[in-house]
């Protein structure tokens, strides 16, 4: 079987896919020109991380390590799109509406963190999903408690 993952990979963050997906994105939203360019610097930024980390990993024997940078890619993008979330849902409780920028900003966290899920088995994707939701709510809280003894 040919090592084809770090190809694959880089396709994900294939500039021209990323910047048409993008686009779509910001379309999709009314947002300042200023916040628009943020969006597309941020996803730019991820897609040159993601091919860096396939070039610098892309020999059969790297295929361990690859996996395991993927899992913490994934996370990184999962706890992006959580803070998005969290920030857009507090934001509807208290002013019946989310701002815009961080629904595309979550929306393109998620844009990656499912693409580097196509590259990978169902088991593996629940794993992740396991592991970072157990960590959140571990996380969350640990901060609690710790600011409830401060």
């Amino acid at each position: 079987m040919t090592y084809d993952l770090p190809q694959r990979l880089s396709r994900i963050a294939d500039t021209d896919i990323v910047s048409a997906d993008t686009e779509a994105f910001l379309a999709a939203v009314s947002i300042t020109e200023q916040a628009r360019t943020l969006v597309w610097h941020e996803a730019q930024s991820t897609a040159f991380q993601i091919r860096t980390l396939a070039d610098a990993m892309c020999d059969p024997e790297d295929a361990e390590e690859l996996y395991g940078a993927l899992a913490s890619l994934w996370l990184e993008l999962r706890l992006q799109w959580q803070r998005h979330n969290d920030v857009a849902n507090y934001d509807l409780m208290r002013h019946g509406e989310a701002k815009p920028i961080d629904l595309v900003r979550g929306s393109v966290s998620s844009y990656y963190f499912e693409r580097i899920e196509s590259l990978l088995q169902p088991d593996q994707i629940m794993c992740l999903n396991q592991k970072a939701l157990a960590l959140i709510d571990s996380l969350r809280q640990d901060v609690a408690s710790a600011a409830e003894k401060a």
